[in-house]
């Protein structure tokens, strides 16, 4: 581990987490801590393991069950997306070795043509990705909204809760 980020995550501190960790029994782990992993290799997206709060509001879990299926969705998205890539650029290399041709100004010509081409072909998926990831974004800053509004109502309840304690006994 590579130690603390200096970030904080939902009110918990986060914490690298080895692939070897990422399915690590729960009792190995600090249940307040939010543990994150070091990229996938084929999707490059973080997984986020997020601690467990014991006194946690109904909308503080909705959030964190809405952030893990988004990072989710995210995974298979550019998992399929990269694969996809890393399959059509090998075939294309191996395309160019085959060739005669060696030069290296040329070369990089038709990567730069493989590259648009990719792109071109894959716009309508890039395209549907983005709005549905802004879609998503949305309604995580909408819990999360929702998620702080809970936790300081819960927070005033208890302070004046302990208030009205003292009152009554002082």
């Amino acid at each position: 581990m590579r130690g603390l980020i200096c970030s904080r995550l939902h009110n918990t501190y986060t914490k690298r987490l080895n692939l070897s960790q990422r399915y690590a029994p729960e009792a190995d782990l600090k249940k307040d801590c939010d543990y994150v992993s070091p990229a996938n290799r084929t999707s490059n997206i973080r997984f986020i393991r997020y601690g467990k709060k014991l006194d946690e509001t109904p909308e503080e879990m909705a959030l964190k069950l809405y952030s893990t299926e988004l990072y989710e969705w995210n995974h298979r998205c550019w998992e399929k997306l990269n694969s996809s890539y890393s399959y059509q650029k090998k075939a294309f290399l191996d395309q160019i070795e085959d060739s005669d041709d060696n030069n290296n100004d040329d070369f990089e010509q038709q990567m730069n043509e493989f590259y648009n081409s990719y792109l071109l072909s894959n716009k309508e998926n890039f395209d549907q990705y983005t709005k549905d990831w802004r879609q998503a974004n949305i309604k995580l800053m909408y819990l999360s909204c929702r998620a702080i509004k809970s936790r300081l109502l819960k927070n005033t309840k208890q302070t004046i809760n302990i208030l009205n304690i003292k009152r009554s006994t002082g």
